[in-house]
């Protein structure tokens, strides 16, 4: 069967049949594929997390940097 540009094909596809295809590939496919994947999942769990989080107002650089000088001092303190 051929698709021409602009067509669309439509295929019945098991999860375990796309997984025995995917342990077909290279190794650089799939790490390629599990990549897009991993980036895939995150920003889903992040779609889903981010509503549940706070408003918090802006923050400047300056206040982020005193926020790490703040942090590593007491860590130097403690070492």
């Amino acid at each position: 069967m051929t698709v021409s540009a602009g067509q669309h094909l439509t295929l019945d596809i098991s999860l375990e049949q796309i997984m025995d295809a995917l342990m077909e590939l290279p190794a650089s496919e799939k790490l390629q594929v599990a990549e897009k994947l991993r980036a895939a999942a995150a920003g889903e769990k992040w779609r889903l997390l981010s509503p549940q989080l706070p408003d918090m107002p802006d923050i400047s650089m300056d206040e982020i940097v005193a926020e790490l000088k703040s942090v590593r001092k007491a860590r130097k303190q403690s070492q």
